[in-house]
């Protein structure tokens, strides 16, 4: 018995140790221009933050937008409301992986996603999720839409949110494929900015 115990605890801490990076899956569509030194002028990559009623509602309580103004910022993006060439949206949320979510019109009935199986004594897991979206004024034309998630079995959203930022804005606009898996460090101290260790296309990249 004490054998067998052995061999499980080695096989669990083996498992981990292979976890010791952390990921999030990218999906992005559409496409911007590239920004910083080689930026045609300021006003082609000034954007202001759109916000929902209920965003609204938080007043400045929103801790994603300080961490996209700074992302932003190092791409080339300069906050600006006035001469804003772009209307950024922000979506931010977390939900218990057991919980699907359904795309698609569904017409025949939509089968729930594949999670794999379930290890009840590493904790429930969970899915947080960041899609930013470029529309272009003063048309509202949406010219890019970049998603990320992030799978774990932490509850807390907001220790979630800084590994979505960098993802999403890891290698933006992400040109050539529509999916990619970003790696990272984990972030020290808890909840600052991680290092982006590779982003790899999960399909072909068109020439």
């Amino acid at each position: 018995m004490k054998f067998l115990m052995t061999i499980c605890t080695v096989s669990m801490a083996g498992a981990l140790a292979g976890c010791a990076g952390v990921s999030a899956d990218v999906q992005a569509s559409g496409g911007l221009p590239s920004m910083g030194a080689a930026s045609p002028s300021a006003a082609a990559s000034a954007y202001r933050f759109a916000r929902t009623p209920a965003q609204a509602d938080a007043g400045d309580n929103l801790p994603y937008e300080a961490l996209l103004r700074e992302g932003l910022a190092q791409r080339g993006f300069q906050q600006g409301a006035d001469a804003a060439r772009y209307l950024v949206s922000a979506a931010w949320a977390s939900r218990p992986a057991d919980v699907t979510v359904a795309t698609g019109d569904c017409a025949g009935g939509c089968a729930p996603a594949e999670e794999g199986p379930s290890l009840p004594w590493f904790g429930h897991r969970y899915v947080h999720t960041l899609t930013l979206r470029f529309f272009t004024l003063p048309d509202g034309h949406e010219a890019y839409k970049v998603s990320t998630e992030k799978r774990d079995r932490n509850p807390d959203a907001h220790q979630a949110l800084p590994y979505l930022v960098a993802s999403a804005l890891a290698k933006m606009p992400y040109a050539g494929a529509p999916q990619w898996r970003v790696k990272m460090k984990e972030a020290t101290p808890a909840g600052a900015m991680p290092e982006v260790t590779s982003v790899t296309p999960l399909t072909p990249v068109t020439p």
